[in-house]
């Protein structure tokens, strides 16, 4: 046994020299980087309610697209009740326009609450809560940018707000960074299921115009010169940097080909959200605070 003092308590905290526990429980936390996460995915929080705001009414009145009922006859004609069954959220228990707004308003202020308050752990819990129901209510329309804001979120209700250095911080920290390292390998992994991914056109394919698109980039992409080598780093990147972000000679390569890789997709893929708090996520292991 061992003696490390590593809160800013008194008292200090008698841990085993086990490398396992120190992985998540002493090394020392970063506390600026995490403060970074909480403030983006904040700010990205306030976007995602903000951007169901215009057509509230159109997908969760009593008429909408995704109306309890509606969406209820659509879950047992496909035979997904049982799938869906844990999507829990007050949000099935109104289809007045109004209530949902207001929802979304009080999103928007916890996001502010869990950015600003750091006496508290309350407002990162309620303002996880607030995604995670509104993300289980939009079940037929939730995107990618969904679970990596409520994976997030979730692991930021841990730390102790007001104090950096706790043991806390370091967990949780940790927590990020295992989870976003498999969200990226199984994402660069997923992708070589496909053949477009193997045949060089998937920069083409994802880039498609499509409604809503800000950029088109599809006449820069007709060249094989630009869109292959794209293509194939769009794959290999998540992949490579996924095992090269945990060594220490190669973080720094990995972190910011990591970073570019949200920004090639965001113009690519117009996930625009989705990328962004990749980036934010990303932070976690920002060289200058993980070791």
């Amino acid at each position: 046994m061992r003696i490390v003092s590593n809160t800013s308590d008194s008292a200090p905290q008698t841990i085993t020299t086990s490398r396992w526990l120190s992985f998540w429980f002493c090394d020392a936390p970063g506390g600026a980087s995490l403060f970074a996460i909480r403030a983006g995915l904040s700010l990205i929080a306030c976007w995602y309610f903000a951007s169901h705001f215009a057509d509230a009414g159109t997908w969760f009145s009593g008429t909408g697209l995704l109306a309890t009922e509606r969406l209820g006859d659509f879950l047992d004609a496909g035979d997904l009740t049982d799938e869906a069954k844990w999507r829990i959220s007050p949000l099935y228990l109104t289809s007045s326009t109004v209530v949902v707004r207001i929802y979304l308003t009080l999103g928007i202020l916890l996001a502010i609450a869990a950015m600003t308050i750091r006496t508290s752990r309350a407002p990162a819990i309620l303002l996880w809560l607030w995604c995670l129901w509104l993300a289980n209510r939009s079940l037929l329309i939730a995107g990618p940018e969904e679970l990596a804001l409520v994976f997030g979120l979730a692991y930021l209700m841990i730390p102790r707000p007001n104090d950096a250095t706790h043991w806390t911080h370091v967990l949780a920290r940790r927590l990020l960074q295992v989870h976003l390292t498999l969200l990226l390998a199984a994402t660069g992994l997923t992708m070589l299921s496909s053949e477009i991914w193997w045949d060089g056109t998937g920069a083409v394919s994802i880039a498609a115009p499509i409604g809503r698109r800000v950029i088109d980039l599809t006449d820069l992409l007709a060249s094989p010169w630009i869109h292959e080598p794209l293509t194939h780093a769009v794959v290999i990147v998540p992949i490579a940097a996924a095992i090269m972000i945990w060594c220490q000679p190669t973080r720094k390569i990995a972190y910011f080909s990591l970073m570019l890789w949200c920004i090639a997709l965001a113009f690519l893929s117009s996930q625009w959200m989705y990328l962004a708090t990749m980036a934010v996520l990303l932070q976690c292991f920002k060289p200058n605070h993980a070791k």
